[in-house]
């Protein structure tokens, strides 16, 4: 820069100002030609640095510096961080072929509405690099014509100069996307998208080619801004005012930034709040321009020299002019530049100069000078001086348009790179995966959703199993749930272990939109289901059945029991047919009258209820069916320990819960290995494994089953209070690839859940975790509100969402909720004969429907249901008795009766199943399986036109086929079926109710909707009232009635 151009910027008329637009020549990926220069661009990925720890952000900014200094040395650079916004269709697109089962368009529809509905920011941070200058002649103020529109401008790009650019920008790309930034090439549309935007044209479309150029590309900038002193105007097509727009300048840095803290200058652009007229907080949206140069040794060399003769000049001129002192400040000026040049010269210091503008921009102009005012004063408290460019408005604006060039020198600063890169305009947070179902969205300085897919990891090849960890009642079972929905839309065979029986809701919502679905309830009919020796190989069997036995004897037995127990169990399993029921009989006809008293204990407690499950007579039969889809497995009447409780002081009922506990998690999950599995996704969801950690067998067993898990391709999602106990299991803490934890008290929990995250046991990490289910007013909890802990390690907060109201209604967990929704009527489709497991991939889709298997299976166990009550109205057609009970609704319910049931012909239409479809569904068949049939209410009979479809989308027909039965014309089905064959109590709308909050930060499902304790007292008495004979008052508001086999 020569003296006459000095002068010109320092009295604020430089020859940059003044200059015309950019005319754009050309734009392709990575690429934006104008007609002055080249410039190449890239998108910068979001670091996950919110809970980064300050080791581990001073390693990310030296490795910035050292790669800036390396890669973009001397390069004239611009650095641009703006906002969009996450839309429901990008998320559609990104879902395309991802899910398979039932109306699975209609629940990614669902999210997408949702997604929609929040208008959740998404921030975008884009570099571009200068490659080349074009012609010098283009920096002459010319006149445009029509031949710009046209596209047949002199300035156009030779095909040989295109090629020329691309290598280097593919070149300069693979350097960028090796460092911390993680950049990737711009797309060109994305470059376009950053031209248009900034004329406010939200209707202008990027071209979707890979190269715009002409007329298109003129289109891009068509606009009208006019300056005024302190701000723009920004017109759209019809001459309205589209927005108001100031452009700040940050005139002055404090000498020290501390980083992290205040020197994060551009991390926390999203962190700027606002007060509206009512006193409330809103979010200002605030962009960020920034062109900088890192100079290389021999530049900043040159530029210290530079200053320091200047300031050397002043204080001889201040001397010869006056007597009196030197000021402080040149000399001070000068001591300071010769230690800056001995730095760069012996330890490396890189010097950057930097140029930083902030853009904000508003619908009116009141709203805009409470932005910019809230802006001022957010920087101030960090001791940044920011301010309006007055007179500067339209020199600061095309400043910051892309392909443009600095036009106001003055305001700019010459500081330490870390002074610049600990800005951390790259950090934020970023967690989740890559791909797949979005399960929440991010509460950090960035917003943004998250991908969770707990099938991935096998997919992947990696660890298999996900927890969630927390106290009671802060979202983890609605959580888990959520993942286990996500998973049966994809395809997979998911079973759910429901020890509180409060989980039915997430099969409502699975049969809502049409994915096969039962409540599966494990009574004494399974008889030996769950036998650990039947169950596991034989090796493993030797080991782990012993200790289920000893489990279930009272402590004063354990003692002499261990070596007749592992005699016994050792003589059975050479037996054709070995079975814990053998051990006992062989224990029963010991000689030993010490053996025969535990073999005695041993059958008192297994030859009825839930005991036979796990250890009783093997019956034969297998309730999980293996058709893809969600089966949630309850078994009435199982009581487990408290938590707090020592396995010493547990009762017998109690014992016999904790073995039904280990007995099912390991038949479910050795289910996942039979041969119809393989290739298969399979992911097995257990709460309450906080209760198998308490004993050193039972931890013991859990480490068992997260390594078979692993090794069968078997996904575990599990859910436990206790990760301190899990700490001590190193062979499932390695098997642990995602991790969702929620707030803890005490400090032993507290610092195990900080070491399975990762982070240190300091202060501000212990109140993160012991706060994080706590809401901004400290008066109320926040559900759903966790840590998350991905498969990478990145750490950071994340807000579970649930999609719509319609669905957090259906998944409360709290006992009570089980009665509050409407009652339904089981849809059955006619029985169709499809292989569910045909290798070719043509035919998967088929065999992913509901078929008539799944809903033949969840009632082929079933006993004579409650009677209908009589009808208030005209009977419909005659039909026969039918053995499927439709729920009672809670404001239309009769009182029940305790009469046996009779035919009536008045109660139902009946729904066709074949009978075939209970075999195909079970290992064994029972004996005399009925097959199932739906009734309905002779009153709310539809005509022809009103009858239940399937609960899929419009598009999807279901076979033509037997008659369906009638239902109301404002009552939709449900097709979801229990083991005991009574319908499910929470049904709705296929039609999908889409009522959701506006805003991202005001989450509609988990603040309703999470998993609740209650006592075993009130809580039986909700699940399962008394039967007629035991009360003779009938349950108030309708509460279905569960009936189970005996």
């Amino acid at each position: 820069m020569n003296i006459a151009d000095k002068f010109l910027n320092l009295v604020g008329i430089g020859r940059d100002r003044g200059l015309p637009p950019p005319r754009l020549v050309a734009i392709a990926d990575g690429l934006l030609v104008t007609e002055r220069n080249a410039e190449a661009w890239f998108l910068i990925s979001v670091a996950n640095t919110d809970l980064a720890t300050e080791a581990e952000q001073d390693a990310a900014l030296d490795a910035a510096v050292s790669a800036a200094a390396t890669i973009l040395g001397d390069r004239l650079s611009h650095l641009k961080v703006v906002w969009g916004r996450s839309t429901g269709q990008d998320y559609l697109d990104s879902m395309a072929g991802h899910y398979r089962l039932g109306d699975h368009e209609g629940w990614a529809q669902t999210r997408a509405d949702r997604i929609d509905e929040m208008r959740m920011p998404e921030r975008y941070v884009a570099l571009g690099v200068h490659l080349s200058d074009r012609d010098p002649r283009a920096t002459a103020q010319v006149r445009g014509s029509i031949s710009d529109a046209l596209g047949t401008t002199s300035w156009r790009v030779s095909a040989r100069e295109l090629a020329h650019l691309d290598e280097r920008v593919r070149k300069l790309g693979r350097q960028l996307g090796s460092t911390v930034w993680r950049a990737h090439t711009a797309p060109a549309e994305v470059i376009s998208w950053l031209i248009s935007r900034e004329m406010h044209r939200g209707a202008v479309a990027a071209p979707r080619r890979g190269l715009i150029t002409g007329a298109s590309l003129a289109r891009l900038t068509s606009g009208r801004v006019v300056p005024y002193t302190d701000h723009l105007r920004i017109y759209d097509t019809r001459g309205q005012i589209a927005a108001y727009t100031s452009v700040l300048a940050m005139t002055d840095f404090p000498e020290e930034l501390e980083t992290p803290g205040a020197g994060e200058w551009l991390r926390t652009l999203s962190e700027i709040k606002a007060i509206d007229d009512d006193g409330d907080e809103i979010d200002v949206t605030v962009e960020a321009s920034v062109r900088f140069r890192v100079l290389t040794k021999k530049t900043a060399r040159h530029l210290v020299d530079e200053t320091r003769k200047s300031a050397k000049e002043q204080r001889r001129s201040a001397a010869k002019g006056t007597a009196e002192e030197t000021a402080d400040e040149i000399v001070e000026t000068e001591r300071i530049m010769r230690e800056v040049k001995r730095d760069i010269s012996r330890s490396g210091l890189t010097l950057v100069e930097d140029h930083p503008r902030l853009l904000v921009s508003a619908d009116t102009r009141e709203d805009l000078e409470t932005y910019v005012d809230a802006v001022v004063a957010h920087y101030a408290d960090r001791g940044i001086t920011v301010a309006a460019g007055a007179d500067e408005q339209r020199d600061l604006w095309l400043e910051s348009l892309p392909g443009d060039q600095l036009r106001v020198p003055d305001l700019g600063h010459v500081r330490e790179s870390t002074a610049f890169f600990g800005s951390w305009f790259w950090g934020g947070a970023s967690i989740g995966d890559a791909t797949g179902p979005s399960i929440g969205y991010l509460t950090g300085s960035t917003p943004g959703l998250v991908r969770f897919d707990a099938a991935a990891g096998s997919a992947l090849g990696d660890a298999t199993t996900t927890l969630f960890l927390g106290r009671s009642g802060r979202g983890k079972t609605t959580a888990a749930m959520i993942g286990g929905l996500d998973s049966a839309f994809s395809g997979a065979w998911v079973p759910l272990l429901d020890l509180k029986g409060d989980a039915a809701g997430v099969s409502a919502v699975a049969a809502e939109y049409g994915v096969p679905t039962a409540v599966i309830e494990i009574t004494a009919q399974f008889s030996g289901a769950a036998d650990l020796l039947r169950v596991l190989p034989v090796d493993d069997a030797l080991l782990q059945a012993p200790s289920q036995l000893m489990l279930l004897l009272p402590p004063h037995l354990r003692g002499a029991a261990e070596a007749p127990v592992m005699a016994a169990t050792r003589a059975e399993i050479q037996s054709p047919d070995p079975s814990s029921w053998g051990v006992i009989q062989r224990l029963c006809a010991s000689e030993s009258e010490t053996t025969r008293t535990v073999g005695f204990a041993l059958r008192d407690l297994v030859e009825t209820g839930l005991g036979s499950v796990v250890a009783g007579p093997p019956s034969g039969l297998s309730s999980l069916t293996t058709n893809p889809g969600l089966w949630v497995v309850q078994m009435p009447g199982l009581t487990l320990p408290s938590p707090e409780s020592a396995p010493e002081s547990w009762s017998p009922i109690e014992r016999v819960g904790m073995a039904c506990l280990r007995g099912c998690l390991a038949w479910m999950v050795r289910t996942t290995g039979r041969r119809e599995f393989r290739g298969r996704s399979k992911v097995v969801i257990v709460p309450e494994v906080h209760l198998l950690t308490k004993t050193p067998d039972g931890a013991s067993f859990l480490d068992y089953i997260a390594r078979v898990g692993r090794a069968l391709g078997a996904s575990l999602v599990l859910d436990t209070q206790d990760p301190a106990s899990i700490l001590k299991l190193p062979g499932l803490v390695e098997q642990i690839t995602t991790l969702f934890a929620f707030s803890l008290r005490s400090r032993e929990q507290v610092d195990s859940l900080l070491e399975l995250l990762g982070r240190p046991q300091t202060a501000p990490y212990q109140t993160l975790v012991r706060g994080i289910n706590t809401a901004a007013n400290g008066k109320s909890i926040r559900h759903g509100h966790c840590i998350m802990r991905d498969r990478w390690d990145e750490v950071a907060t994340v807000q579970i969402d649930i999609p719509s109201q319609r669905v957090a209604d259906l998944l409360r967990t709290t006992p009570e909720s089980e009665h509050a929704n409407e009652a339904t009527v089981p849809v059955l489709p006619p029985y169709e004969e499809p292989d569910p497991f045909a290798d070719d991939e043509d035919e998967l889709d088929d065999a992913l429907e509901p078929a008539a298997q799944a809903h033949a299976q969840a009632a082929a166990h079933t006993q004579t249901p409650l009677p209908p009550a009589e009808p208030p109205h005209e009977p419909a057609t005659p039909a026969p008795a039918t053995t499927a009970s439709a729920t009672p609704g809670p404001a239309t319910a009769p009182p029940a009766t305790a009469d046996p049931p009779t035919a009536d012909p008045r109660t139902a239409t009946p729904a066709t199943a074949d009978p075939r479809a209970a075999t195909a569904a079970l290992a064994t068949p029972p004996p005399a399986a009925t097959p199932p049939q739906a009734s309905t209410h002779p009153a709310d009979a539809a005509p022809p036109a009103a009858r239940a479809t399937h609960p899929a989308s419009s598009a999807h027909q279901p076979p033509a086929g037997p008659p369906q039965p009638q239902v109301p014309a404002d009552a939709q089905p449900s097709p979801v079926n229990q083991q005991n064959g009574s319908a499910p109590s929470p049904a709705a709308s296929n039609g999908h109710d889409h009522t959701h909050s506006g805003r991202y930060d005001e989450p509609i499902g988990p603040d309703d909707v999470y998993d609740q304790e209650a006592d075993e007292a009130a809580y039986n008495e909700a699940m399962y009232p008394a039967t007629p004979e035991d009360d003779p008052h009938p349950p108030r508001n309708g509460s279905p009635r569960k009936e189970h086999v005996a």
